[in-house]
């Protein structure tokens, strides 16, 4: 019977010829409309009371010719000396950034990033996009001169940071390739970096506590200054707004006091916990919380950084502890570097000057603060970690068995040094090889001692060396030389 076999034709894989295109992330539009809604506000927020109060002062002669635009653009000015720029005032340039407007840019940008629903990275980039875009008009559309540069640094800081906490708290994954990074950084590093923001927590709650206890030691001060202005409501409210901006700014000042290097206000001065040394003031009510020259010392207040470093240290042993003593180390460590590292920044930005002259040295030593709190912080963080560690009670035991190995060695060759003879004793009896002619007397005058000699001779043998014989006599021998004789032949 004839079979048939059916021939299938060979199937052909035709390779792509089309290129992948590169795209914009699903929602790139949404973050960069988040990022300059985000700003706009925040710039919104501080014109808006720069003009009201304007409108409310306008017919006041200190004014002159000035105009709602003048209101406006340094409105504009002190939006941006927020963000790190620079403002000028009566002929003076106000650096001091007022960090309560950073953290204000930064609540807007998380804020924006959360009501945006942004679910990647590469979305929620285009938030700090859309806010350096409000930045930069607005340092172009003002006409009073600012640190463009600074400012625009300090913009993409804040959005950058406000975005990423966002995306923290919507636990949106990382991308694949930085999974994988992160995967390969030591456990020591990331316990590190957490224990860096505890250690920033506790130093915010010690600033707070200090600022808060000035507060009230010079609550009187602050009034009086600000009742001597003698302002309408709305001047008022806009003073009061003025100097809640720079609350954070103080509080930095606060952490720089009781840290040990403390800050100045205006060339001259020098406020920390050891010394104050004052002069002639603004007449700013939020200065009259600094301590007067009178007061006393403080300087056990840098206590409480190392404290904080003492606190992280142990929250360092109890959540994690590191099989080898160096990388527990490293970790103390990072938490040092970390928090001296985010205080030195807040330091820089809470530094600079608020006015001409003497005024234009404000603030604390960024480098000075830094190195402080490395060596409180992170001591004290090392110190509890080191003190805490099996390998370290490893070392001591052996150290401790080891000590005292070579003390009871060092004992026991005393003792026997001490039980040798000598080389530099005379020679005793006890040591004289017995001689022949000491076996005996043999002269006539001691016949008559014969029995004596020969008692003590048979008396267990006494005089069986021949020289205990003469130990009652003086000197080193017993018999005398003279009294020897020759012995006679058997």
């Amino acid at each position: 019977m004839p079979t048939t076999t059916e021939r299938k034709a060979p199937h052909v894989i035709e390779a792509s010829t089309s290129q992948r295109r590169r795209r914009m992330p699903e929602g790139w539009m949404r973050g960069l409309v988040g990022g300059v809604e985000s700003a706009a506000i925040g710039l919104v927020t501080v014109v808006v009371p720069a003009i009201a109060t304007y409108v409310a002062t306008a017919a006041a002669p200190a004014l002159g010719d000035a105009s709602w635009q003048a209101a406006a653009a340094t409105g504009t000015s002190f939006w941006l000396l927020g963000h790190g720029g620079t403002m000028v005032v009566g002929g003076g340039a106000v650096s001091v950034v007022p960090l309560g407007l950073a953290l204000l840019g930064v609540a807007l940008a998380y804020g924006a990033t959360r009501r945006m629903r942004l679910g990647s990275v590469g979305a929620a980039a285009f938030v700090p996009v859309g806010y350096l875009l409000v930045v930069l008009v607005a340092a172009a559309a003002s006409p009073l001169p600012t640190n463009l540069a600074a400012a625009a640094a300090g913009g993409l800081a804040v959005s950058t940071l406000g975005a990423a906490l966002a995306l923290r708290r919507g636990r949106v994954p990382a991308p694949p390739g930085w999974t994988h990074r992160l995967q390969k950084v030591p456990g020591a590093v990331t316990d590190g970096l957490l224990g860096t923001l505890w250690a920033l927590t506790g130093l915010a709650a010690v600033a707070v506590v200090l600022g808060a206890l000035a507060a009230v030691a010079g609550w009187d001060r602050i009034l009086m200054i600000q009742d001597g202005y003698a302002p309408d409501v709305v001047s008022a409210v806009v003073m009061v707004l003025a100097q809640v901006v720079y609350l954070p700014t103080a509080l930095v000042w606060a952490l720089a006091f009781a840290a040990g290097p403390g800050f100045a206000v205006g060339a001259g001065t020098h406020f920390s916990a050891a010394a104050v040394t004052t002069a002639p003031l603004p007449a700013i009510p939020l200065l009259g919380a600094l301590p007067s020259p009178g007061a006393s010392a403080l300087s056990w207040i840098v206590l409480a950084p190392v404290a904080v470093g003492v606190g992280v240290g142990l929250w360092l042993g109890r959540r994690r502890r590191q099989e080898s003593l160096a990388w527990a180390a490293a970790g103390a460590l990072v938490v040092g570097a970390g928090a001296a590292l985010v205080t030195g920044a807040l330091a820089l930005a809470a530094s600079g000057g608020i006015g001409p002259g003497r005024m234009s040295v404000v603030g604390p030593e960024p480098a000075a603060v830094a190195g402080m709190l490395l060596a409180e912080v992170g001591g004290g963080a090392l110190v509890v970690v080191v003190a805490l560690h099996p390998r370290t009670w490893e070392l001591l035991g052996a150290g401790a068995r080891t000590a005292r190995g070579r003390a009871v060695g060092a004992v026991r060759r005393g003792g026997g040094r001490a039980a040798a003879p000598s080389h530099t004793d005379p020679p005793s009896r006890t040591e004289e090889a017995p001689h022949p002619a000491r076996s005996g007397p043999t002269d006539p005058r001691n016949a008559g001692d014969g029995g004596r000699t020969g008692g003590r001779t048979g008396d267990g043998g006494r005089t069986g060396d021949g020289g205990h014989a003469g130990r009652g006599t003086p000197g080193w021998g017993g018999t005398k030389l003279s009294d020897w004789t020759r012995p006679q032949d058997a």
